[in-house]
């Protein structure tokens, strides 16, 4: 080996821990796109599992929850009489009628007039009235009229007024039914009665309610018969009523009572009673358990996406780790001059960064034996006139980056100056042409870029400069991080 490769030390190359970890470092951008890469991959892995397994126990739990005829029924009771409890507590929890105090209820009460109508037509006209306040007709316009008062549930709403009318005494309805003339005008009378939480909000109600009956009017005119209808007097008072208090009453203990039953039927309940009852009601339990169940799927899911991240990083750096020891370059300026006899001079770093206007110009920076570009011409320089070089060319087997390009010709600029002309020529092994000019020159320094040149161009070129008699002065190395 020494006879075939003169030029080399050794054949062993050696890791550098510090300049692998440098360069890996330099890629914390890539590291941290595979790093999120395999997070999105092994957190979509872990909650797809997770949905999986939640699942397949739920799917258990309805098959395990075979009950028989007998205790099906039961369970069917105890589902129906949960759904009327919640109804009921819901509606003790949203209506007003249930909130207003009995002791003291506000009341608007409006007394109207139906008259200028022919007898026959005077009953469907006054029920048109009647169906329409009681059955939720009015409740809808009002609805309409973009009050914030009235954004309340229809059925809520409608509770809050009612209409009737009150029966004559015997002595006019005999006066009446004697009248042989169908088509004398007759008049009526009925009361429409406004609930509200407190004088305020009944006094509200009893305006829109005017309006919309007197909207209304037009409306039976059309379809039941000619009439008028006159607003003869408005009451408000605020009274105890015993019938509201014992409506609500009523409704509580109902409520009570419900609950009572509810619990007595389902503390009878078997295991597979109980879990057939909670998932057929939608109750809590089950809420509870499913939402249990989603916490500790998002808990696995959260130790994939942290698992995926590390090993995101993990296999980048493997990757990296791989590359790095496994590709035939030349890795570092230390490398250089632990396996070559021929001189090397230095390494010469150049970093990229970003001009006052965006465009980019190269700057000179030390590399990590102090070996600057000063010093490497200043080694060049004494090697060319201790061995009396005159001429001299820089090859490499590359092609020059713009920033390489402008270094070299600096040199050449300085090396003229102390009478050593530099010519650089570049990709020396395919350009044919510069053969000839470096056979003639006698004389060359090799360039090497570091992460790019490999072991084994180095060798093909020194087996081609030795063959064709040209001396090898020294090489020079520049970084790969342009």
């Amino acid at each position: 080996m020494e006879k075939q490769f003169s030029w080399k030390r050794t054949e062993d190359i050696e890791i550098e821990l510090l300049d692998l970890l440098r360069r890996l470092c330099r890629k914390w951008k890539q590291a941290i796109a595979c790093a999120v890469a395999g997070a999105v991959i092994l957190g979509g892995y872990g909650w797809i599992k997770g949905r999986g397994s939640v699942d397949a126990d739920m799917s258990g739990t309805v098959a395990k929850a075979r009950l028989t005829e007998e205790e099906g029924q039961a369970v069917m009771a105890a589902v129906q009489l949960n759904n009327e409890t919640g109804s009921l507590e819901e509606y003790l929890g949203n209506s007003l009628l249930m909130q207003a105090d009995p002791y003291h209820r506000a009341k608007v009460i409006l007394l109207y007039c139906i008259d200028h109508a022919k007898r026959q037509e005077l009953p469907r006209i006054t029920e048109s009235y009647l169906n329409y306040i009681i059955n939720g007709g009015a409740a809808d316009e009002l609805k309409k009229c973009g009050h914030s008062v009235w954004e309340l549930d229809k059925s809520y709403l409608a509770e809050l007024m009612t209409a009737y009318q009150k029966t004559y005494s015997s002595p006019y309805q005999v006066v009446v039914e004697d009248v042989a003339d169908s088509s004398m005008l007759s008049e009526t009378l009925f009361y429409v009665e406004i609930t509200g939480k407190n004088t305020d909000m009944a006094g509200q109600m009893a305006k829109d309610v005017r309006s919309v009956l007197e909207v209304y009017a037009g409306t039976v005119i059309k379809k039941a018969g000619s009439h008028k209808l006159t607003l003869i007097s408005t009451s408000e008072s605020v009274t105890a009523d015993n019938s509201l208090q014992a409506q609500q009453r009523e409704k509580r203990a109902l409520l009570s009572s419900n609950k009572t039953s509810l619990k007595a039927m389902t503390d009878a309940f078997s295991e597979g009673q109980m879990k057939a009852y909670q998932e057929q009601a939608g109750i809590e339990e089950k809420g509870s358990q499913e939402e249990t169940a989603e916490v500790e799927n998002a808990g696995a899911g959260i130790i994939y996406i942290f698992l995926g991240f590390a090993g995101g990083i993990f296999v980048y750096c493997g990757i990296f780790a791989c590359l790095y020891m496994f590709r035939d370059t030349v890795k570092s300026a230390g490398e250089m001059k632990r396996m070559y006899r021929f001189p090397f001079y230095g390494e010469i770093q150049l970093q990229e960064a970003a001009g006052k206007r965006g465009r980019k110009k190269a700057r000179l920076q030390p590399d990590a034996n102090s070996c600057s570009r000063a010093q490497v011409l200043n080694r060049i320089r004494l090697a060319c006139k201790k061995q009396g070089v005159a001429r001299l060319y820089a090859a490499s087997d590359f092609i020059y980056r713009s920033q390489e390009k402008e270094c070299l010709e600096g040199i050449a600029s300085q090396l003229k100056g102390w009478g050593i002309e530099l010519a650089a020529t570049e990709n020396a092994s395919l350009d044919t042409a510069s053969w000839d000019r470096l056979a003639e020159a006698g004389n060359v320094l090799m360039v090497c870029r570091i992460g790019k040149t490999t072991h084994r161009m180095i060798d093909d070129a020194m087996n081609f400069y030795l063959e064709n008699g040209i001396s090898v002065l020294g090489a020079v190395a520049f970084s790969e991080d342009i």
